[in-house]
C-alpha cells in the first residue's frame, strides 16, 4: 500500500495516512529506510489489521514514476503505433489468423513414442525413418519406402503456409487488401495439414507389412495439424467474408447506438 507519514517518535511509534484514508499505525521496528522517518514521507508498507509493517520510503521519482504508470500505458496505446496494433485485432481477422498459422506450424505435427516433429521438421523425420525403413523391408523381401520418397519431393510444399502468414501480416500491416492473401494463407495450411497425413500413409508404406499394424498405432497425428486444417478452413471463410470479427461488429453496433 502507499501513503504518508504523519508523525513519528522513538517511543510511541509512528502513524501512516494511507491513500485510501485509513490510517495504520507501525514502530521502528518496523521501518526499513535508512534515515529515521519524518513527517509527509511517502512510504510504501504492508497492511496488517490496523498495522503497518514492512514500512519503506519512496522517493519522489519513484512515486512519480508508480502514478504515471497508466498514465504511461494509455498514452501508448492512443499513439498511432499503438492505436494501429490494436486494430489489427479487432478490426479484422487476418492478424489473429496468420498468427495462430503461424503457431500451428511450430506445434507438433506428427510424433511416435521416440520424437515428435512440427511442420518444419518432416524433412527431418523423412531422412530418420528413409533407411532403417528400406532396410527392414529388403531383409523382409519386401518393396518399401517408395511412397516416402516420392512424397519428400512434395514436402518443399509445407513451407507455403508459414510464408503466406507472412504475406498476410505484411498486408494487414501496410493496409493492403487481404482477401487474396487470406484465401492464399488457408488454401496453403489446409495443404500442409494434408501433407502431414500423406506423410503418416507414407511412413507406414516404408514399414514392413508385419509390423506396419503396430507401428500406425503409436504414430499419431499432433495439435499442430490439427490447427492447420481449421485455421486453414477459418482463413477461406474470412476471405469469403463469410466469417467476420466479433470485436469489430460489436464495436460497430457500439457506434450506431
Amino acid at each position: 500500500m502507499k501513503g504518508k507519514i504523519l508523525g513519528f517518535s522513538e517511543r510511541d511509534g509512528g502513524a501512516i495516512s494511507a491513500e485510501d484514508g485509513s490510517r495504520y499505525k507501525f514502530t521502528a521496528a518496523d521501518w526499513r529506510g535508512e534515515r529515521p522517518p519524518t513527517p509527509g514521507l511517502a512510504v510504501d508498507f504492508e497492511s496488517n489489521g490496523a498495522a503497518a509493517s514492512e514500512v519503506y520510503p519512496v522517493s519522489g521519482a519513484a512515486m512519480a514514476a508508480l502514478g504515471n504508470l497508466s498514465v504511461d500505458l494509455t498514452s501508448l496505446s492512443a499513439s498511432p503505433g499503438g492505436a494501429r496494433f490494436g486494430a489489427l485485432f479487432t478490426q479484422s481477422l487476418a492478424l489473429p489468423f496468420a498468427l495462430l498459422l503461424l503457431a500451428a506450424c511450430l506445434l507438433t505435427a506428427i510424433s511416435s513414442p521416440a520424437q515428435s516433429y512440427s511442420l518444419f521438421g518432416l524433412g527431418e523425420a523423412a531422412d530418420t525413418i528413409r533407411v532403417p525403413s528400406a532396410m527392414a523391408a529388403r531383409m523382409m523381401g519386401e518393396r518399401g519406402g517408395s511412397g516416402l520418397g516420392a512424397l519428400e519431393a512434395l514436402l518443399v510444399l509445407r513451407f507455403a503456409a508459414p510464408l503466406a502468414a507472412l504475406w498476410l501480416i505484411w498486408a494487414a500491416w501496410q493496409g493492403r487488401k487481404e482477401r487474396l492473401p487470406m484465401l492464399v494463407a488457408g488454401a496453403s495450411a489446409i495443404l500442409a495439414g494434408m501433407l502431414v497425413f500423406l506423410f503418416r500413409s507414407a511412413v507406414l508404406s516404408a514399414i514392413p507389412s508385419f509390423a506396419r499394424a503396430q507401428i500406425g498405432s503409436v504414430i499419431s497425428i499432433g495439435l499442430g495439424t490439427w490447427l492447420l486444417l481449421l485455421v486453414g478452413a477459418a482463413l477461406i471463410a474470412a476471405g469469403l467474408g463469410i466469417l467476420r470479427n466479433p470485436l469489430a461488429q460489436a464495436a460497430g453496433d457500439a457506434t450506431q447506438s
